[in-house]
């Protein structure tokens, strides 16, 4: 998956397919997680905070800044 697509389609994968998020959200203050129970386990799906109105900080992801991709 392309860091944009991550970014600006709101997708959350989950936990285990950690393998499918960007390598570069990893160093990202905007990449979140949230806690789902259902069934017999917990699982977390990660997603991209960026688009958030509340979000904490105006921080540039690294996705957007120069050379990053």
């Amino acid at each position: 998956m392309h860091p944009d697509d991550f970014r600006r389609l709101g997708v959350s994968l989950p936990e285990v397919d950690l393998d499918e998020v960007p390598e570069i959200c990893f160093a990202c203050p905007y990449l979140a997680g949230k806690w789902f129970s259902g069934g017999s386990a917990n699982q977390a799906y990660l997603f991209c905070a960026y688009t958030w109105p509340d979000r904490l900080t105006e921080a540039l992801p690294p996705c957007l800044a120069p050379g990053g991709s």
